[in-house]
């Protein structure tokens, strides 16, 4: 057997084989016809093969697919330090709609956290001297009209039920959580309250500029270290159902202990006696939270969404996203217009007479700490029969805080938090 292979340059190859190996290309669109081996195996080995290397543009047998550049990576060359890689990416329409109400696609250049609109010839710009092309990135055109891209495995609600530590050393003894039974499942409105722990893992760089202003080089890099949620409604209101610690192989230069009650050892397999679980773990059961329609209730929920890398949303545009009806955040719910954001701790002890987070923060407190805050919200914003009932509260907390100097008061005689009295909501657990 002889195999020619003709260049677009003109020049022809000839190698000769004993062994041919093809992809075989079955007609898919006409069901029912019946084809012989013959056939398909001429139509597969007669296939236009140059658009492997043509323009984007594949001929087939009954009609022709157009493909649209979506992105270049480029290879930024630099004798000092090897270079690095730069990305143009063309951004939808749906982003454009969704962020400031108008129609149209941008290219974007990415340069590790900067991120500029450029006009679309930059982006097939090349030069082998310094801007060397790396990735050019393709899709089908009308792609979701041709092809259904619904998921069809739906994440399923076993992956709340419970599950294997991968810590060798956890003992029933240390469980902070009961997993949900199948009654249990949550529905549609149903509350949970939600609160995550994160440690770093880069720290900042950063350089003083001549005006003695910072400029920021690179961002810290944090990584979410543990997630709880707990049930927000039935006889077991308050009690978590997930408190997932994740197992990271990243050094971690700063656990954060005093924010994060997060402590060296606490993630490591090996001698942690958490329930040690992997991020993709935890991912598929707030997925399937999100998806089910649950509220989440917490203290900084769209901080935490950031970090855990979802993103809260408003609109029609459905993906790996939190939509924003299903997020009430207590750090917007007891705020005002042009003033600060209050801690947990301070709206813990002004409106619930609780006195938390006194040594380090514990997310299965602070999550418990939301729900009841976000009851009292409903409490304060339901007996005013007027709008201006609930303003006279947040000034009233306002005033307290600013004579407060924001700070939560120690007890008399109270040497230390441990001693502050155990709350009725803590002995329920």
């Amino acid at each position: 057997m002889e195999n020619c292979s003709l260049c677009r340059c003109g020049s022809e190859t000839v190698r000769a084989s004993s062994i041919l190996l093809f992809t075989l290309s079955y007609p898919d669109d006409k069901i029912g016809k019946n084809y012989d081996f013959a056939q398909v195996l001429k139509r597969s080995i007669c296939l236009d093969q140059n658009t492997q290397w043509g323009p984007a543009r594949a001929e087939e047998e009954h009609g022709v697919y157009v493909y649209d550049l979506m992105a270049t990576v480029v290879h930024i060359l630099d004798s000092r330090t090897g270079g690095s890689l730069v990305a143009h990416i063309k951004v939808g329409e749906t982003y454009h709609q969704r962020k400031e109400g108008v129609t149209h696609q941008q290219w974007y250049l990415f340069n590790d956290f900067l991120i500029e609109p450029i006009d679309k010839h930059e982006a097939v710009q090349f030069d082998m001297n310094w801007k060397v092309p790396a990735i050019l990135y393709y899709v089908k055109r009308n792609l979701n009209s041709r092809y259904n891209l619904n998921i069809k495995n739906p994440i399923e609600a076993s992956v709340l039920l419970a599950e294997a530590s991968l810590a060798r050393k956890q003992r029933k003894t240390h469980t902070t959580f009961i997993p949900l039974m199948l009654n249990e499942m949550p529905q549609i409105g149903d509350l949970v309250g939600l609160d995550a722990e994160f440690v770093t893992l880069n720290e900042e760089e950063a350089e003083l500029r001549s005006d003695g202003t910072k400029s920021t080089i690179k961002p810290s890099q944090m990584s979410v270290a543990r997630i709880t949620c707990v049930r927000g409604q039935g006889p077991n209101e308050g009690i978590p159902f997930i408190d997932d610690y994740i197992s990271t192989q990243e050094q971690v230069v700063d656990y954060l202990t005093q924010y994060s009650g997060i402590k060296p050892g606490d993630l490591d397999a090996k001698i942690s006696s958490k329930h040690l679980t992997t991020l993709k773990s935890t991912y598929l059961k707030l997925r399937f939270l999100i998806d089910i329609g649950v509220k989440f209730v917490g203290h900084g929920l769209q901080k935490d969404f950031r970090v855990i890398n979802l993103m809260v949303w408003q609109g029609s545009f459905k993906s790996l996203l939190v939509p924003k009806d299903q997020v009430l955040d207590t750090v917007y719910l007891f705020h005002m217009p042009r003033k600060r954001m209050i801690s947990l701790r301070f709206l813990a002890w002004y409106f619930l007479d609780l006195k938390i987070q006194a040594e380090t923060h514990d997310s299965i407190e602070d999550a418990r700490t939301a729900l009841q805050l976000y009851r009292k919200y409903l409490e304060l914003s339901k007996n005013g029969t007027e709008p201006e009932s609930f303003h006279k509260v947040l000034k009233g907390l306002y005033e307290k805080g600013r004579k407060m100097d924001w700070k939560v008061p120690e007890p008399e005689g109270q040497t230390s938090p441990k001693n502050a009295p155990v709350f009725s909501s803590v002995l329920a657990l």
